[in-house]
């Protein structure tokens, strides 16, 4: 299983994933786009369709997508990159960002969905180079976080509680 992380965005980069997202919403006429990590965790939506669900959707669109790529593995495929759901009203287009995001796209019946997958790839490279400048602080702060003094407290701590 694959470990997850804990990513810090600072306001500047999520201003860019939000407008990002809300370019994305706007060119493909979509309800509502969000961007969720693979554990479920939203980091951020545009749009009004999905805000008072975004939680429980970002969880269930995970986990539906992790299904999906049990199926592959299944099928002898490699994995399964997008995932498309279609519904009498809604449909959604759920598309893998590097290896450890999602990108998720609802939109109605009068957008195609060729149009949706052309511009989510464009997105979805866009977000994928923001997410990785996050990853890249966020390593940078580990380094400077866990350093000498730091690790010195916390074996203390671990003698203090364990000692005989």
């Amino acid at each position: 299983m694959e470990q997850l992380t804990n990513l810090v965005i600072s306001d500047r980069e999520l201003a860019f994933i939000s407008t990002a997202l809300n370019k994305l919403m706007n060119d493909t006429n979509a309800t509502s786009v969000m961007l969720i990590d693979k554990s479920g965790q939203v980091i951020a939506t545009q749009g009004t369709g999905v805000r008072r669900n975004a939680t429980s959707l970002g969880a269930l669109l995970a986990g539906a997508f992790s299904s999906s790529r049990h199926i592959a593995e299944l099928l002898g495929e490699k994995d399964f990159r997008t995932i498309f759901q279609q519904g009498v009203k809604e449909n959604i287009f759920t598309t893998m960002v590097e290896e450890q995001w999602l990108l998720v796209i609802v939109f109605d019946k009068l957008t195609h969905i060729g149009l949706v997958k052309v511009l989510s790839k464009k997105a979805s490279d866009e977000m994928g180079r923001i997410l990785e400048r996050v990853r890249a602080d966020t390593t940078r702060t580990k380094s400077s976080v866990i350093n000498v003094q730091f690790r010195s407290s916390v074996e203390d701590t671990i003698d203090l509680l364990f000692r005989d």
